[in-house]
Formats: structure tokens, C-alpha cells, sequence
């Protein structure tokens, strides 16, 4: 599970407003291959999005898996339901597909970088795109420093005046349960 909840203010105006969560279950099939399942949620203000859900499963590889080093890929397909201020709700069928890196560099400290993409099955012109990449270091047992880079880019945003892309830079407390 993840969620993310971001706002700021730049001289009194709302610069930064945006609510991620999702939910993933993975479930080994063979050593390397494993069936997942997962339900995104987005919020974001400056992107024009009321809401924005992708349910949605498919299979996965871990092509490197050792004590130190993950990289796996996986694909799926789903649906999505995305409200924008001002339009209709619009449904579709959904293709995904993603990565998601790590590398320890020490049993305290890793790197990090993932991408995810969902296009929609009609139109592939329609996309949005999500890639991180970040450090982090053990605090405790359950909390680490993180900072982070994340990218998300719409390929058609609501209307001409929302910016394709956002890009933020985090620097957070993260708490593991």
C-alpha cells in the first residue's frame, strides 16, 4: 500500500495539491513469475483531475532478483474511471504496464526508480505516465529519510490551459507498518 498526500503554497497561492493512493497485491506463480492486482487512486488539482481510478491485474517478471538488486516489469489491463471539473465521467478499458528498481547499497541506504503507464485501450494517444526515482536511509527499523523525484505526465490533459507534465521533488519521513 501507498498514499501520498501533497499540498503547498508559494506566496500564498495553492502551488502543490494532490492525493495518490494505491493498493497492489502480488502473488508468486513461479520464482520469477508473479499474477498482481492493483487499485490506484489520483486526486490532483493542477492537472484538472476530480478523481482518477484504475483497477487493474496482469502478470510480471522479476528480471534480476538477488539480496541486493530487484528490477521486475509487469503488464495488465484494467478499467479506469476519470472525472475533470466541468466534463462527464469517462470510462475505458485500460492497458498498463511498468517497472520498479532497487538497489541497496548498504543494509541502511537504496536507490530506488519505478515507472508506470496506463493507456487507454481505444485511444493510446491517451496516457498517463508516472515515473520516481529516489535514495533512501534507514532511520529506524520501520522509518527511513526518503527523497524522491516523481514525474507525472498526461498526454492529453483536460483542457489547453492544465500542463502536460508536473514534476516534484519530495523529501519525507517515510514510516513502514
Amino acid at each position: 500500500m501507498e498514499a501520498l498526500y501533497l499540498r503547498g503554497d508559494t506566496n500564498g497561492q495553492l502551488s502543490a495539491s494532490r492525493v495518490f493512493a494505491q493498493v497492489r497485491y502480488e502473488r508468486n506463480l513461479t520464482p520469477r513469475l508473479f499474477a498482481f492486482g492493483q487499485l490506484p487512486y489520483l486526486r490532483d488539482h493542477f492537472k484538472s483531475i476530480d478523481y482518477y481510478i484504475a483497477p487493474n491485474g496482469g502478470i510480471g517478471y522479476k528480471v534480476v532478483a538477488t539480496s541486493q538488486t530487484t528490477l521486475t516489469a509487469d503488464g495488465g489491463f484494467g478499467v479506469k474511471w476519470e472525472k475533470n471539473p466541468g466534463f462527464d465521467l469517462k470510462t475505458a478499458a485500460v492497458v498498463t504496464s511498468g517497472d520498479r528498481f532497487e538497489f541497496k547499497l548498504s543494509p541502511a541506504s537504496t536507490i530506488n526508480q519505478s515507472f508506470a503507464a496506463v493507456w487507454d485501450a481505444d485511444d493510446w494517444g491517451d496516457a498517463l505516465y508516472t515515473f520516481t526515482a529516489g535514495a533512501a536511509a534507514a532511520l529506524t527499523a520501520r522509518s527511513q529519510l526518503k527523497l524522491e523525484l516523481l514525474d507525472t505526465y498526461a498526454s492529453r490533459p483536460p483542457t489547453p490551459e492544465v500542463k502536460n507534465n508536473d514534476v516534484a521533488l519530495l523529501a519525507a519521513v517515510v514510516y513502514k507498518f
